[in-house]
């Protein structure tokens, strides 16, 4: 059961008003008197506003710290827990906060952010409420039962965000390059945080999330010395240039890249299979140890239109990046998806990016490649749903890194089908892996020299009622002094090693940019 205390109209709430106290014997069914206001568990808790207002920003900030440690605080009743199962969430109204320069401001080993495309839902998480990790995986039933199994007796708002590896249950992932880069991410892990900015259609909270079960005297108090560090500073503090780059490498170089083309493509332009992605990672080595949110908000500026995404598993060390595709969103039982395969560069002027525009829609190779992504998940609606409906026809959509055609997806789910269910279907679609799948897939573990991780996984968030995943594309991953990027290209017949190659470096040209500024 989530226990959600919110706050109305906090702008213009008295200082005075939220110096009152809950009453220490509160109890769950019980109306909780605040001077003349009451509530009733799980009933919002709403105060009115009065002529008597507060200008000074940092006083409102710490109001809005001590309204949460008071309600904190109120967890217990007589030293024992009042909750003793689900996720209780107390939440305040917290206009006027930047939820990345929050994040920045954040000294925590544990951080996580995550926007949607259309800039709808913006959340910034700090700390670790609750964490589901796994380092193999046998199975995506075991992670969505273990989360929902939380989620439950929640209600419809927290939710879990995290990411999901490249490589499916289904794999045989023994020859698997399991490099040490990617050991604090594992198979998949996703948090629950312990504080949160989220902005939701312009609407701005701070919410703070505590699983039931683990209330105890110790960890209210972890809670509120927590709680007291956050900082709401408008800007963030700190050293925001990014060293420089000393070294570069490529995997594979570009002789092996040739090489490894033509194992899959013949002279004749024939394919091994009818679709393949093959991969590079370029290793970037900076003169100093940098802050990866640095680099990422700077990413998130040059960026819009893309789904963004961070992971932040111990400080220091993270994967994040700006993807311009979705896997799937579910809400109830509507679903949404896309293919999105199909490249061209932006032009450097409106006139040389229609041309590109004008020349992706004529491609043949590109017109395949699609094709190939939206027959696939076309295939897996089939399969998941009563019903479903798609654009009659691929169109273009403009991202910064480049423009791809686009088909959209749009169903109702089968009452038996689940999430697990879903992304076995969807993930990897062949945008990212190939065709056949299985066979393709079995392929990149053998033939690619480096780990993928959670490149071209999945990152998004799970919750009670909705599930909305990106493909983790356009990304990095950075530690101390080193960055390793990730870009692939899907082949199919007609492709060219050279062109192919190309159209990597177009997609890493952004965080090249950033890097060297």
């Amino acid at each position: 059961m989530c226990r959600y205390l919110k706050t109305e109209k906090m702008l213009t709430v008295t200082l005075e008003s939220f110096r009152t106290r809950l009453r220490k014997r509160s109890v769950i069914g019980k109306p909780v008197k605040i001077k003349k206001y009451k509530f009733s568990f799980p009933d919002a808790l709403c105060f009115k506003h009065t002529n008597d207002t507060m200008d000074s920003s940092d006083i409102l900030f710490q109001v809005f710290k001590d309204r949460i440690a008071r309600n904190i605080r109120s967890l217990l009743s007589e030293g024992q827990p009042i909750h003793t199962h689900g996720i209780i969430r107390l939440e305040v109204p917290c206009p006027g906060i930047n939820c990345l320069d929050w994040l920045m401001a954040q000294g925590s080993q544990y951080k996580v952010y995550w926007s949607n495309r259309d800039n709808t839902f913006e959340m910034a998480g700090l700390g670790a409420a609750d964490s589901i990790r796994s380092q193999a995986i046998s199975g995506y039933n075991t992670l969505f039962e273990a989360i929902h199994e939380k989620l439950s007796l929640a209600g419809n708002e927290p939710h879990y965000y995290g990411g999901i590896g490249f490589y499916p249950p289904r794999v045989n992932s023994g020859a698997r390059k399991q490099e040490k880069e990617w050991k604090e991410f594992g198979a998949y892990y996703f948090l629950l945080p312990q504080f949160e900015i989220i902005t939701k259609n312009e609407k701005t909270v701070f919410a703070c999330n505590i699983v039931a079960a683990n209330v105890t005297r110790a960890l209210i108090e972890e809670y509120l010395s927590a709680l007291d560090n956050l900082s709401f500073a408008q800007k963030p503090s700190g050293n925001e240039v990014i060293p420089a780059i000393r070294g570069v490498r490529m995997l594979p170089d570009k002789a092996l890249w040739r090489q490894l083309f033509s194992e899959h493509v013949q002279p004749s332009g024939k394919m091994a299979y009818q679709k393949i992605v093959l991969a590079r990672k370029t290793c970037i080595e900076l003169t100093a140890d940098s802050e990866p949110l640095v680099v990422f908000r700077k990413l998130v500026r040059e960026t819009p239109r893309s789904f963004h995404y961070y992971f932040q598993p111990q400080a220091g060390n993270a994967f994040f990046g700006a993807s311009p595709e979705r896997l799937f969103t579910r809400h109830g039982r509507a679903i949404e998806s896309e293919a999105l395969a199909g490249t061209m560069p932006r032009g450097a002027s409106g006139e040389e990016d229609a041309a590109f525009e004008k020349k992706l829609l004529s491609s043949d190779k590109d017109a395949l490649e699609h094709k190939i992504v939206a027959e696939a998940i076309k295939n897996a609606f089939q399969k998941l749903c009563v019903s479903f409906s798609s654009d009659d026809a691929p169109t273009v959509v403009k991202a910064s890194s480049g423009q791809h055609l686009i088909t959209r997806f749009k169903g109702i789910l089968k009452d038996e089908t689940d999430d697990a269910q879903i992304l076995s279907l969807l993930h990897p679609t062949p945008a990212v892996g190939g065709t056949p799948t299985e066979q393709v897939l079995q392929a990149l573990i053998n033939v690619e020299p480096f780990d993928r991780g959670w490149y071209a996984g999945a990152f998004g968030y799970i919750g009670t009622t909705s599930v909305d995943f990106t493909v983790a594309l356009r990304c990095a991953l950075m530690r101390a002094n080193t960055v390793n990027l990730f870009a692939g290209a899907g082949i199919v017949e007609g492709s060219t090693a050279d062109e192919e190659w190309q159209e990597i470096e177009e997609k890493k040209r952004i965080f090249l940019r950033i890097l060297s500024s």
